[in-house]
């Protein structure tokens, strides 16, 4: 019978694309057929076209009438019990859930992130639905602990990694711009000119080009558009071969190339983050959520700086790295990826005998 993927897909957001597609790859490496899977997406045409497996809408009547015929509903990565999108979304992933065990089916969320849980009903709503499922790996030790303040049993639960860390097919590192930022939304303003006047000195050192670089098509654009204004406005005054450039993409495995194409990357997104470390690109992480630095705190907390940074201070940051990345610092982004590679595919050792029963 088959088995059904949730998570955030076909919304054109790099981090959930590449997530589905790890997945799929483990599954392929370990001998799983795709034909046994189908995932719930906002464009399953796209869905489809994109990584070879079925989808389905993400309408209600479809995903009941698709649960009726399957034999487990598996999470697949991301941070689908949370609040920060809104408590709407945390509501539709525990219902899924609760509808799934009613009917007699296996949950299993796998390589998660959770939280923040920021409401006395979501903490609720998450402690009943991480108490139903069969099998629970969180990507980080944060996450792990939160699921214990909020009164979850961890019988069932384990600390293993991102499914995108097993990920090997990747593009050539072969620097274009000196400097790609990647900015997402967020609750409350953003500080621009700190973050413009930080990328154009350090864009200064070198050629001067700067790439913006949406890894949510449709949504990050938004969020970058006034950094793009700022360059337009003060780059011809104060540096006038300072240039910005926007990458666009047609597919997620576009913006991997997009990372690759730079000498160093600032960026709020974790799965840009995650693909830096990959890739071997230098960057600096800007921390907007707990589950940025979660991710990378333990190996490498200097990388990961608080949203509200000052110009000085990323800067600061930026040049470190570039300056240590041949160094000490790339052998640490190593040995962290080592690490989490081995606890990614801890993902697929712990799923296999619930998915051959």
């Amino acid at each position: 019978m088959p088995k059904a993927l949730l998570g955030y897909f076909g919304a054109n957001n790099f981090g959930d694309e590449w997530t589905l597609a790890a997945f799929l790859l483990g599954c392929r490496q370990l001998g799983y057929p795709l034909t046994e899977f189908f995932a719930l997406s906002r464009n399953p045409k796209g869905t489809m076209q994109e990584h070879g497996v079925l989808a389905i809408p993400r309408r209600w009547r479809s995903i009941v009438n698709a649960l009726r015929e399957c034999a487990a509903v598996l999470g697949c990565g991301g941070s689908l019990l949370q609040d920060v999108t809104s408590v709407r979304s945390l509501a539709f992933y525990s219902l899924l859930v609760w509808s799934a065990k009613g009917m007699g089916k296996k949950v299993l969320l796998v390589g998660q992130g959770l939280g923040p849980l920021q409401r006395v009903v979501s903490q609720r709503l998450a402690r009943i639905t991480l108490n139903l499922c069969d099998l629970v790996t969180f990507r980080d030790p944060f996450s792990l602990t939160l699921a214990q303040q909020v009164g979850a049993r961890l019988d069932k639960a384990f600390v293993t990694a991102d499914l995108t860390f097993i990920w090997d097919r990747l593009p050539p590192h072969q620097p274009q711009f000196r400097v790609a930022v990647n900015l997402r939304p967020v609750k409350g303003p953003i500080d621009y000119r700190t973050i413009a006047d930080a990328l154009r000195h350090f864009a200064a050192l070198g050629d001067g080009r700067i790439l913006l670089l949406p890894l949510q098509v449709g949504v990050d654009e938004t969020t970058l558009k006034p950094l793009a204004g700022y360059f337009q406005r003060a780059g011809k005054r104060t540096c006038p071969y300072l240039s910005a450039d926007w990458w666009h993409s047609d597919r997620w495995a576009n913006a991997l190339e997009g990372i690759g194409k730079t000498h160093l990357i600032v960026a709020m997104r974790l799965h840009a983050l995650i693909a830096a470390c990959l890739l071997g690109v230098p960057f600096v992480g800007l921390s907007y959520d707990p589950k940025v630095a979660s991710v990378l705190q333990q190996a490498l907390p200097d990388q990961v700086l608080p949203l509200k940074v000052t110009a000085q201070d990323l800067l600061a940051a930026m040049t470190r790295t570039e300056a240590q990345w041949q160094g000490s610092l790339l052998d640490r982004v190593q040995t962290f990826l080592e690490v989490q590679r081995k606890a990614a595919w801890r993902n697929f050792e712990l799923l296999a005998p619930l998915l051959a029963s």
